[in-house]
């Protein structure tokens, strides 16, 4: 196994659109993604100046992706993990864990503490991140909410 860690570059668009409808398709997501969606979502997350997108290969096949930016909080700089996935091909053999140590040591060396990230509860995604050093910051007193602007 040679592993390679590197950031994700407007040539990789495709193979990662692709490979993010694939996973997200399947088992516990079932999501119906639209290719040019996609596509624009990784555009534009590219095109941000704060963007640390991420690319996880192994003897040159894509293993994982991370989408994610930097950005400023009262405590400092966080990283948020927008998206992070790894090939069903290659789930359960410890590419994922091995990937987050390689965000983590990449946060770290640019001085960003904290990496958050949301998902479902009761997923093997939610397993997966408390496995891998996450905790739940669960706050009786907020909300995650959204709105449509078109309305």
């Amino acid at each position: 196994m040679v592993s390679k860690f590197c950031q994700l570059s407007v040539n990789d668009v495709d193979v990662v659109t692709k490979l993010y409808i694939k996973v997200f398709s399947q088992y516990p997501w079932h999501e119906d993604n639209k290719y040019d969606d996609i596509s624009n979502y990784i555009i534009h997350l590219l095109q941000m100046n704060t963007n640390r997108c991420y690319l996880y290969k192994d003897d040159n096949e894509l293993v994982g992706v991370a989408l994610g930016f930097v950005k400023p909080w009262y405590k400092g700089v966080e990283y948020q993990l927008d998206n992070f996935f790894i090939s069903s091909d290659h789930q359960r053999q410890g590419f994922g864990s091995d990937f987050l140590k390689k965000i983590k040591r990449a946060m770290h060396k640019i001085g960003v503490e904290n990496i958050i990230l949301e998902t479902n509860k009761d997923t093997p995604a939610e397993h997966f991140y408390f496995k891998n050093g996450f905790t739940s910051v669960t706050d009786p007193h907020s909300l995650s909410l959204v709105c449509e602007t078109k309305k």
